[in-house]
């Protein structure tokens, strides 16, 4: 089997899964779309500190895949059951440390954001119902990284297509209960599966939750899925839970630190976009930020999955050559690798460039909002083939567990964007469309510090000897 065929095999579902995954927050921009642009501007600048608490949630996952990938290249079962169990363990304790602050905090946290009253009030909403939830939702990447570090990509793909076919339906029932199939006009028609969920909230009585309602679909759907992902460990793969086994500080220790420095890029990506949101965003209109919210979450939703699936893909794929011994095959990955991610970057540029304006009018019917979304799909078309290149070489150094470059990387190229976002939106003039030229030009150097840092192989010198 060539390299780019074994990438493939592993990438489509892993892409397939990552899209699911932001399918989550597509369904709740369109579905929510009946709360009006305030609700949707909430919801996409929520998912900006979503990805803040990630960043914490991932310091039990980025290891993970990194020691599973590589006890797999070994032959070492146990090594990587052993893994997976602490990075489960480790997971749950994480979650209901940030469910506890966030759920404390969450009016303190919402108003940093600089939304509007009303934005705001549906803000505190959707991010307190997740703080009390988050359990389901912090395993599901230690789950899904368990999964890809032993090349099976495919089970987080059918778990991951099961919780959006559930959230898809619960949407409606949780935000609108018994109106659900009255509160969004698609010409004239009821959205698919509206008249179901009415039926089902009507025969339960349930009157429906609002914003809190979309927040409570994730989680329940989640739920499902990852009890039956615990499951396919324990009977699939013969991983035992409770037992003689002990926990080991260190195994935990190993995980973290792998995970740390991708943790610290994840959270600085998070805090350079609310401090954009919070000084450079907050005088221009609510249609911004809701543009922002539905481009971000629809378009990058889309193709961000595809260059991270492949990117996991090689992660895994490189973690198990090393730790095989076999350094030279991690490295013919590599180029397979980047391959298959610059056409999924030239194809998504199509894609943006040419069916932005066939597919905003779904999830929004406000003229303002539909024009902030295009200014910001049709200049982000720009950096897409850069994003690929980006992600591609950043899964390379996560797979081979040489992940401190990444913090670098990431501290450099994102905090950057703040002082650039500023000085294009106001003294320049430029407005929003400056500060997405910013994100563009601050793409374009990260991309090209990733791609000159793999090619000069510390990574492979340290780890495939």
């Amino acid at each position: 089997m060539s390299r780019k065929a074994e990438v493939l095999r592993l990438a489509w579902p892993a892409v397939g899964s990552y899209i699911l995954h932001n399918a989550y927050r597509i369904n709740d921009q369109f579905w929510i779309q009946g709360l009006g642009p305030s609700a949707q501007a909430a919801i996409g600048t929520s998912f900006f500190v979503i990805i803040l608490n990630f960043a914490a949630i991932f310091l039990a996952a980025g290891g993970t895949l990194s020691l599973v990938a590589r006890a797999t290249g070994a032959g070492d079962r146990e090594g990587a059951h052993s893994v997976t169990r602490h990075a489960v363990l480790f997971g749950i304790g994480l979650a209901l440390v940030i469910g506890v602050i966030g759920t404390s905090f969450t009016d303190t946290i919402v108003s940093a954001l600089g939304l509007p009253p009303d934005a705001s009030a549906y803000a505190v909403e959707y991010l307190g119902t997740l703080y009390i939830f988050l359990t389901p939702l912090a395993l599901v990447p230690v789950l899904d990284n368990a999964f890809i570090g032993r090349g099976k990509t495919a089970i987080p793909f059918v778990l991951d297509f099961a919780a959006i076919g559930i959230n898809y339906f619960l949407n409606p029932i949780m935000i609108y209960g018994g109106s659900a199939a009255l509160e969004i006009d698609l010409n004239g028609a009821a959205p698919f599966g509206a008249e179901f969920a009415d039926s089902i909230a009507t025969t339960l009585g349930i009157e429906g939750f609002g914003m809190r309602g979309a927040a409570l679909a994730t989680c329940l759907s989640r739920t499902a899925t990852i009890l039956a992902g615990l499951l396919i460990l324990k009977f699939g793969f013969g991983m035992g839970f409770f037992g003689s086994w002990r926990p080991k500080l260190s195994r935990i220790l190993a995980i973290a630190k792998i995970s740390l420095p991708v943790s610290g890029s994840i959270l600085i990506f998070a805090s350079v976009y609310l401090l954009i949101l919070r000084l450079v965003l907050e005088p221009l209109s609510t249609e911004v930020k809701a543009g922002l919210g539905i481009g971000f979450q629809v378009f990058e939703g889309l193709a961000f999955p595809c260059y991270l699936g492949v990117g996991i893909a090689s992660a895994s794929l490189v973690g198990q050559k090393l730790g095989a011994h076999q350094p030279e095959a991690a490295l013919q990955v590599v180029h397979a690798a980047r391959f298959v991610a610059r056409c999924l970057g030239l194809i998504m540029t199509a894609v943006f460039f040419f069916l932005g304006a066939h597919i905003v009018p779904i999830f929004t019917q406000d003229p303002g909002v539909e024009l902030e979304t295009l200014r910001y799909v049709g200049i982000l078309a720009f950096s897409q083939y850069f994003v690929s290149v980006e992600t591609v070489n950043e899964k390379v150094l996560l797979g081979a567990g040489h992940t401190r470059p990444i913090f670098w990387i990431a501290f450099l190229g994102n905090a950057l964007r703040v002082p650039l976002a500023w000085l294009f939106a106001s003294p320049l003039g430029f407005g929003a469309a400056g500060v997405w030229w910013a994100i563009n030009l601050t793409t374009y150097l990260k991309a090209g510090l990733f791609w000159k840092t793999v090619e000069r192989g510390t990574w492979l010198k340290r780890l495939g000897r």
